[in-house]
Order: structure tokens, then sequence, then C-alpha cells
């Protein structure tokens, strides 16, 4: 219910807009700080291993000329070895032991002299032996071939000795000889690795950082985790070393011996094929990066809503007279105009709508009472309408009517157009031999024309009574019409007397339709002359047509409301469809059946179209079997 509200809507809509900046615009700055924390800790770290390459190196170097200066004096001075390698350790203390070993002139007759080594032992004591009593001869094993190729001094492997815990590695230097005999020997000074691990522990490096130092081989010479000591280095370590690849990042992944990612930054200590390097987990150097980030994003989360929070209020508040308008609305839905509007005097969006819809609920309010004055209007109307229908209904005779004798039957049927209309018929006996049947149609529609029609039907019977003919009908009835006609309104109007004892039929015309004449199971129409409508001209004559109907024979007179009906092809239904509906409907048929017969086909011709004129049908019937022989059929003129 709550986001159904625009507010709420707009609120989520820029919490989510935002939270969606905030995520793509951290994670580029989360990229970005990243590569420069990187580039960071690689500064730190190549600062920290090269501070300590260079203390490495500076104790390497020491030993070096140590190495190097002790082959050079022993050059001349052989017989001086014992106490130069004595008097040498004695003055460097970080040395372990150091050897002059000489190519012995005879190796099936060694001697001390030939091998002297002076060894540190515990409490500091200088212990004097040879090396004539190494269980392998001493010139041929591997750290003698070696050194003697080693005119500038080189290191030798690291190695343990027997006796001693720490591991040591020794700096070996070719003692040059003669033009002839070019190296004589070998002198060796060897240092422990512990004080390696001793600088490894006293250096400042970063936090969660482990140093190491290895080997050509990627042996650890020393290393943060001591028992990594004496390992190698895995494969993905000594091959990035070999390739020159400074830093390094190493993961689990690539077969490296750690559990995490890591960075390893190195340098080379010069002369020794040895690195040193330094390892840092990923996850803490960029742990601070990861907890600013994570510290940004809640700031960040909180930030956003608060701005959402504000939003929210500023947008409810600004929005709140809507809110009202909305269920002010659903009043006027409800057809509830008398209501309070909010009071909005601001001249933005809201202030105007709130003025439009005030001024809109007046407007409307007018309406709605024009519309129920109307309605009653209306509805008095419709009353009025219907009590005129019933009198109009209430002037034409009954539809069906049979003489006394049963010589004579006729049906009729009236359907106005709307609730009152203008056609009629009527019939009525004049004296007590004949009847009179009237058929008419008044020009316009509506209660003019009711009107109109009620005013010729009573003129119509009370003028008939006074004459014997259709014409002489017409004429009185023209007369007496257009009496006061200032609106022209006329009636088309035909006229027939029946003799009821031969069945002699007299018609008149008055600008109306011809009749059909059913008889014999065929239909046509009666050419009767007409005359003007009745109401235009008061010197108006009518001719009379007189025919003898014969047993069976049946007059059927209408209005055009059935000869001009019309669908939607706006095609007429015409004399020649009503002849054909007439002659369809078989021989002695009563008046009701061809009555409602052509009504049928009236109706299923316009297919349910409005009604577009009204329609009064009357059809007579002659009953007299014995009227047969020939019909009489002749014009009188007036």
């Amino acid at each position: 219910m709550v986001l159904r509200s625009v507010a709420s809507r707009l609120a989520l809509a820029m919490l989510l807009g935002s939270a969606i900046i905030m995520i793509v615009t951290g994670g580029l700055l989360l990229s970005h700080t990243r590569e420069q924390t990187l580039a960071q800790t690689q500064r730190e770290a190549a600062a920290v291993v090269q501070s300590a390459a260079v203390r490495i190196q500076g104790r390497i170097d020491g030993v070096a000329t140590i190495g190097r200066t002790l082959a050079a004096l022993l050059h001349d001075r052989r017989d001086q070895a014992p106490a130069l390698i004595r008097d040498t350790l004695a003055a460097n203390p970080e040395i372990v032991d150091i050897s002059a070993a000489f190519v012995p002139r005879d190796s099936s007759a060694v001697r001390d002299q030939d091998a002297p080594v002076v060894r540190r032992g515990p409490g500091g004591s200088l212990i004097a032996s040879s090396r004539r009593t190494d269980p392998e001869p001493y010139w041929s094993s591997d750290w003698f071939v070696q050194g003697l190729n080693c005119d500038s001094g080189c290191w030798q492997a690291p190695f343990r000795m027997a006796g001693r815990p720490e591991t040591l590695v020794g700096y070996s230097v070719a003692i040059p000889g003669t033009s002839r005999i070019p190296v004589i020997g070998v002198a060796d000074a060897t240092i422990s690795l512990d004080w390696l691990q001793r600088l490894l522990s006293q250096l400042g490096k970063p936090e969660h950082a482990s140093a190491f130092v290895a080997d050509s081989d990627g042996i650890f010479l020393a290393h943060d985790w001591t028992s990594y000591i004496g390992s190698r280095a895995s494969r993905p370590l000594r091959e990035a070393m070999a390739t020159g690849k400074n830093p390094i990042r190493l993961t689990p992944e690539m077969g490296a011996r750690v559990s995490e990612p890591v960075w390893v930054y190195y340098v080379p200590i010069r002369g020794t094929g040895w690195i040193f390097g330094l390892s840092m987990p990923e996850r803490a150097v960029l742990a601070d990066l990861r907890r600013t980030y994570m510290v940004d994003i809640l700031l960040g989360l909180l930030a956003l809503a608060g701005v959402s929070l504000i939003a929210l209020i500023v947008t409810r508040r600004l929005m709140a007279p809507l809110g009202v308008l909305a269920e002010r609305a659903e009043n006027v839905a409800r057809g509830d105009l008398d209501f309070a509007l909010p009071d909005v005097r601001r001249n933005d969006e809201v202030g105007r709508l709130t003025r439009a819809f005030d001024h809109m609920r007046h407007q409307l309010a007018g309406h709605i009472d024009t519309a129920k004055r109307t309605a009653r209007e209306q509805e008095r109307i419709a009353s009025e309408l219907e009590i005129a229908r019933q009198i109009q209904l209430a002037l034409i005779p009954e539809p069906r009517w049979l003489a006394a004798d049963g010589r004579i039957e006729l049906f009729a049927a009236l359907r106005p157009a709307s609730a009152v209309g203008g056609d009629l018929y009527t019939y009525f006996a004049l004296g007590a031999k004949h009847v009179c049947v009237m058929v008419g149609d008044v020009s316009d529609k509506g209660v003019p024309a009711a009107l109109f029609m009620a005013r010729t039907i009573t003129l119509a019977r009370t003028i008939a009574t006074h004459a014997r003919s259709p014409s002489d009908i017409l004429a009185a009835l023209n007369r007496e019409l257009c009496k006061g006609n200032d609106t022209c309104m006329f009636v088309t109007l035909l006229c027939g007397v029946v003799e009821t004892e031969t069945g002699m039929l007299s018609m008149a015309s008055a600008g109306h339709e011809q009749p059909v004449l059913h008889a014999g199971g065929s239909a046509i129409l009666v050419d009767v002359e007409t005359g003007p409508a009745l109401g235009l001209d008061r010197e108006a004559r009518y001719p009379v047509r007189v025919m003898t109907l014969l047993g069976g024979d049946t007059v059927i007179m209408y209005t055009d409301g059935v000869s001009e009906a019309h669908a939607g092809n706006q095609r007429l239904y015409g004399a020649d469809a009503l002849l054909d509906s007439v002659s369809r409907i078989g021989e002695g048929a009563t008046p009701e059946a061809l009555v409602t017969g052509v009504l049928n086909d009236v109706d299923a011709y316009v297919e349910g179209a409005p009604a577009y004129d009204d329609i009064a049908l009357l059809a007579l019937t002659w009953h007299d079997a014995g009227a047969k022989g020939v019909r009489l059929d002749a014009v009188a003129h007036s």
C-alpha cells in the first residue's frame, strides 16, 4: 500500500538509482584504488627489500674480502697457513671456521700442514685441526674441486656439519700459485646462516609480510617460516625468478605452496646468486583498502537512506494535496461534489491543479443541475407523449372489425416511428348501407403531426355523416383543414366508401399512395386519380374511382411508411415489393394475415433498422360469395 504512492515510488527510485550509481562508481574506484595500493605496496616492499639486500650484501662482501685476502697471503706463505687462518678467525667472530687446503704434493702421504683448519668451538674457543682427517679426501671433495675454479671467490652450497645445529655456507677462493701451477689450493671461510635468519627477524617488514633468502637453486637459506629452510621454493616462484619478473603474484591454482594469493617482491644479492624476497598475502595488502571500501559503502548507504528519507518527506509534503485531490475525484465519481479542497496558495503545478479541480467541480455541479432539470423535463415530456399516444390511439377504432352480416371484414395496424405519429386509419358506418374507411399520412412527425392527425380524424367523422361520396368527404375535409393552417401542414388521405349490400367500393385520393387489390391470388395497384393533399388548396377537387368487389377480394390501403421503408442500402421497399409480398399470401387469407405478412416482409427488409416513418396499414375483405360476375371499374369526376 505504501509503495502505491508516487512519493514512495519516487523515493525508492532515487534509492535504487543512487545505489546503482554508487555500486558502479564504487567498483571503478575500488579497481583504481586497488592498483594504486598495489603500486604503493610494491614501492614500500622494494624499499624494504633493497635495504635488507644492502645489509646482507655488506655482510657477504666482508666475508668475501676476508677470503680473497687470505688466499692472496697464502700464495707464498703456505708454511704459515695455520697461523694465518687462526689469526684471521680470531679477528672475525662471525666466521665459524677457516680452511687452507692445498693440493697435496703426494696424495699418498698427505700431511696436516697441507690442509689446516681452525674451527670456533663452544664458548668461542679456537680449535685447530686438519682436513686430512675428513671422511672423504678433501682434494676430491666437491667444495675443494669447485673452489679451485673460483679465482675471484664463490659461495659454496649450504651444508650441515656434524656437531653443529645450524646451516653453514662456505666462501671459497682459489689460492694462486706460480706461472707453472696457477692454483695451488683453496682458502675457505665458513659462516653460519643463523645471522641471516636473525637479520630477517630484525627487518622492519610490513605486517603479515614474510622474508626469505634463497640460493640460485631456489633452496631457502633463511625464511621467516623456519620450516621452509632447506626446502626448495615452488616451481612458479623459481620460474618467475628465472625470468626476472618482479613482483610475482602466486596463487594456489598456479601450484605455489600458498593457501591464498600472495605478492612476492625480491632483489638479487650480487656475487652470490642468492635473492632476498618478501612475500605478502594479497588479502593483507588489500585489507586496509577493503576495510576502507566497506566503511565507504556503509556511509554511502546511510547517505542514500538519508537522502531517500528526505526525498520521501519532501515529496509527500509537496504532493499531499494531490492525494486529497485523488480522494475528492473518487467523491466526484460517486456524484458527491460537496467537499472541501486543500488550501493551496502556491502557484506551482499542484496549486494550479487544485484551483482547476475546484473550478471543474463547480462547473460540473452546474452541468449536473442542468442535466437533472433536463432529465426531469424529458421525463415530463415522455410522460406527456405517452399520454398523447394513449389519446391518439383512443381516436382510432379497434384494429379488427367484422360487419354484422359478415360481408365486410377489415384489419388495420398503426405503428408510429416515435411515441406519437402522424399516420392514421379509421373506419365507421355511414348510415345503414355504407362503411367509410380512411388511411392517411400527415406531413412532418411528432406532436404537431399527432395533433393534426387528431384534428383530421375528428373532422372526418363529423363531415362524413353529411356526405355520401369520398369526393365530397375529402373536399369538405380539405376546406376545414385549410382554415387557420398557418403552418401549412397537410395530410394525404385515401378515403373509401363500401356499399354493404353490393360490395361497390368508391375511392378518392388526396395525394395518397395507390391501394392494392388482392384478388384471385394476384395483387395489382388500383389506379386512383388523386387530387392535392388536404389542407393546401381550398378549391381542390377529388375524382372518384368506383369498382365492384367480388367475393374474397381484399383492398389494402397503406401509407408511405411501407413503400418508402429502407435500410442501410438506402433502396426503398417500393410498390413492386409490396405487390410481391401480397401476392405470396394465398387466396382467401384473412385481412389480419395480409397485414401481418406485409409488416413482416417490411421488417425483414429493413433488417432491424430504426423505423424511418410511421406506418398505417388497413386491409378490407369482401366476403360475399354471391358477388360474382364482371367487376365494375369506372372513374367519376365530381
